[in-house]
């Protein structure tokens, strides 16, 4: 299985004392994420420390999201005055992460050159 980064690595870069209970899953889906955006281009024996560090900011978006896909309340919006509470659907919680996890990508790894000698969020269209 892919994996870009080790239990030390998450914990050295991102400076915690802990990883989350269900670590080797996150980390496999993180790194096929990062393959799948990067269209490959990531050399897997030897990433980049930006693909290392986003695939740490990516596991806590993947874990962030499962914790509220488990909730039974996301609440999204409060009326106090009638009274009103307004939910997100787990399609919204999924787009919103899609978003964030987008957003993490496109910070950090804009410049970074791949195994190819092609950036590695370079799709090869213009």
């Amino acid at each position: 299985m892919l994996k870009y980064i080790t239990e030390k690595e998450y914990k050295e870069l991102l400076g915690k004392d802990s990883i989350p209970d269900n670590f080797n899953n996150l980390i496999i889906k993180a790194s096929n994420y990062i393959n799948h955006q990067t269209f490959g281009r990531v050399e897997s024996s030897n990433p980049p420390e930006e693909v290392k560090y986003v695939t740490c900011l990516i596991i806590d978006l993947i874990n962030e999201q499962e914790t509220n896909l488990s909730k039974i309340t996301n609440l999204k919006s409060q009326n106090i005055e009638g009274w009103s509470e307004t939910y997100s659907t787990p399609e919204e919680i999924k787009a919103d992460y899609a978003d964030k996890m987008q957003t993490v990508l496109s910070d950090y790894l804009w410049n970074v050159v791949g195994s190819d000698g092609n950036p590695l969020l370079y799709c090869g269209v213009c």
